[in-house]
């Protein structure tokens, strides 16, 4: 006597006769899920949906079966009626294509920018990655002339020109919304973009006398810290600044009131035992001096 599975929807009840046919029922349905999510695609072959599910395996067996004349009509009617394309596609061809889209679609929404090396869109999608293959396949002259053509017609630069203008604006943005500190070595602004690593370069080619003195100039006009050094120094300075303001009447001291601001007090005794020792720069000195600082 052979056991049925039973699966209830809304509508009907359906009988299977295996468990083998409830797993093609399933796969189906996740198959309907994805066009609904991705009406424009059909699941690569090595693509998971959802995660572990390897849908687009399946997808590609269905069309084996199929070619081969093994594929149950009812199976056939069902798939066809989700508008399956039976014919395989050259899934290269089809994902430069799906990626190609999805640029034109980021720089319609960018139109200031290209995407960063490590920038995803949409999300999942390491869309970065793939316009900096483009340009390393143009650069090794393996890029295909028709593919060349069609980045062109967008106005992407398959050839990276400087890109320090561009960073220096971003640092300025950054500054905007962060203007009590600096990117750290390893921040991104904004995501995918490293521009904590930028700085680390420009203060390197500034220690070897490497950077062009309008570069510097610039730099200097926005206050940029040189010296990492100067980061933590400089993080203490804006807060006492900011305390000022609050408390034009007083400097940080050690009273019940103030405990929350144990790190300052504490800061700004260190600048004081620093002076007496005469090991504090000149030009932090100055720069307290200039707040009024009590001594």
């Amino acid at each position: 006597m052979t056991s049925k599975n039973i699966s209830k929807d809304k509508n009907r009840t359906v009988v299977f006769a295996t468990r083998w046919d409830e797993q093609w029922m399933r796969q189906l349905h996740l198959l309907s899920r994805y066009r609904e999510k991705k009406p424009q695609d059909w699941p690569a072959t090595l693509e998971e949906f959802p995660k572990g599910n390897r849908l687009g395996q399946w997808l590609n067996r269905q069309r084996d079966l199929k070619a081969g004349g093994v594929l149950e009509k009812e199976r056939v009617k069902l798939l066809s009626k989700l508008g399956v394309e039976w014919e395989k596609t050259d899934e290269r061809t089809s994902h430069w294509e799906r990626q190609f889209e999805y640029l034109k679609e980021f720089h319609k929404k960018n139109p200031r920018r290209w995407p960063y090396a490590r920038e995803e869109f949409p999300k999942g999608n390491r869309l970065g990655l793939w316009v900096w293959r483009q340009r390393q396949n143009h650069a090794r002259k393996t890029l295909a002339k028709s593919r060349q053509v069609e980045l062109q017609k967008i106005g992407f630069p398959l050839e990276l020109p400087d890109s320090w203008e561009g960073h220096y604006q971003t640092l300025k943005d950054y500054r905007a919304k962060h203007p009590q500190r600096w990117p750290k070595a390893r921040e991104e602004f904004p995501v995918g973009n490293r521009l904590g690593l930028w700085c680390h370069l420009q203060r390197c080619a500034f220690k070897i006398d490497k950077l062009d003195s309008d570069r510097v100039a610039k730099l200097n006009r926005i206050g940029f810290l040189w010296s990492v050094k100067n980061v933590g120094w400089t993080r203490f300075y804006e807060m006492l600044k900011d305390y000022k303001k609050k408390n034009p009447a007083q400097w940080p001291s050690l009273v019940a009131s103030a405990l929350q601001d144990k790190k300052l007090i504490s800061w700004c005794s260190a600048q004081r035992h620093k002076r007496k020792s005469k090991k504090l720069d000149k030009d932090k000195a100055a720069l307290l001096d200039k707040l009024g600082f009590r001594w």
